[in-house]
């Protein structure tokens, strides 16, 4: 195929263009019938001066080098309707090394220059227009973006919410262990819960009042009449459509950790619209204490006592080093 797309491309004109592509995972989910979703690759390939689209494909695994080639000369011989007509550019700009160095040599055949961008503006205005009709929901920023917070602290709270999956506390706590969690011990208290004991929703609800934890025992008020009153900050386990695609982006870079690939953790705060939005600094320097507190306090919990406990314990953690007071349960319900 490529060897019948060469002769072609060779006897077209040749144009004083620079073409910037990319190849990438896409920021969409595909959701095949009666098949796992998956995250595709998407090829984009533009004019860089006028970020006309020349072509677009989504393929389901990265392409190898052969493949991308094909993809680029398809663009050269039919370009995209409103693209103009065949043409070879003067210039191709890559934003990853690998194709740009596999790719130099075939280019050279065709006197096309090859060059490595680690950035393209042209294609992040394309890709973002196009995948912005494929997504049924607005972005959801990485916690990354949160300013002051760093890769190794988002490492470590990942840490931290996989050996919180793995303990599986929900198996032995449950709404009458609801937690009291001062850091430091003569600070403000936040209410936490272990939610799975229903065995549908996983994770940690922490409450910023009393009155607000106390709401939860109230029958009369539904889950969307709370979230109208008070936000509360979460974490949850959840499958990766649930995640910030900045997130899943930084969790191959830094190789976070997660417990498996039906649990990624996610974390987030109630709104008043009944959605989970963005944590603040503030949470997350709170839920990694908070963590690390619950986690030093469950090993003799395992027996399943429904003793209270009030006990101050030693953090220590990526952000501080620190005391946490702890108080099971919060309340007496009683």
């Amino acid at each position: 195929m490529a060897d019948l797309l060469l002769g072609k491309v060779r006897r077209i004109r040749q144009c004083e263009e620079t073409w910037d592509v990319s190849c990438r995972r896409g920021r969409f989910w595909i959701t095949p019938r009666n098949e796992p979703f998956y995250r595709p690759y998407f090829i984009v390939i533009v004019v860089e001066s006028s970020i006309s689209i020349l072509r677009t494909q989504v393929v389901r695994n990265s392409p190898s080098p052969e493949q991308f080639f094909e993809e680029l000369l398809h663009a050269m011989l039919h370009p995209s309707w409103g693209a103009g007509k065949p043409r070879r550019p003067k210039v191709v700009n890559f934003d990853n090394t690998d194709f740009a160095s596999a790719l130099e040599p075939w280019l050279a055949d065709l006197d096309v220059t090859c060059q490595f961008r680690l950035s393209l503006p042209a294609v992040k205005i394309a890709r973002g227009s196009l995948e912005q009709g494929m997504n049924r929901r607005k972005p959801i920023p990485g916690l990354l973006s949160i300013p002051s917070i760093t890769p190794p602290q988002v490492g470590h709270l990942f840490d931290l919410a996989t050996d919180f999956y793995q303990a599986k506390p929900w198996h032995f706590l449950g709404d009458n262990e609801s937690m009291e969690i001062r850091c430091p011990p003569d600070g403000d208290p936040r209410y936490a819960v272990v939610m799975g004991s229903g065995g549908e929703i996983f994770g940690l609800a922490i409450y910023d009042k009393l009155d607000d934890l106390r709401s939860i025992f109230e029958p009369r008020l539904s889950p969307r009449q709370r979230m109208r009153r008070f936000t509360w900050l979460l974490l949850i386990f959840e499958d990766a459509r649930a995640m910030s695609f900045d997130d899943l982006d930084d969790i191959e870079r830094f190789g976070w950790s997660i417990p498996n690939e039906g649990a990624y953790p996610v974390f987030g705060r109630t709104t008043k619209n009944a959605e989970i939005g963005p944590p603040t600094k503030a949470d997350l320097f709170w839920m990694e204490t908070a963590l690390a507190g619950i986690l030093a306090y469950l090993p003799e919990h395992n027996d399943r006592s429904t003793k209270p406990v009030e006990k101050t314990l030693e953090i220590n953690s990526v952000s501080v080093k620190a005391q946490l007071y702890l108080k099971v349960p919060a309340f007496d319900r009683a």
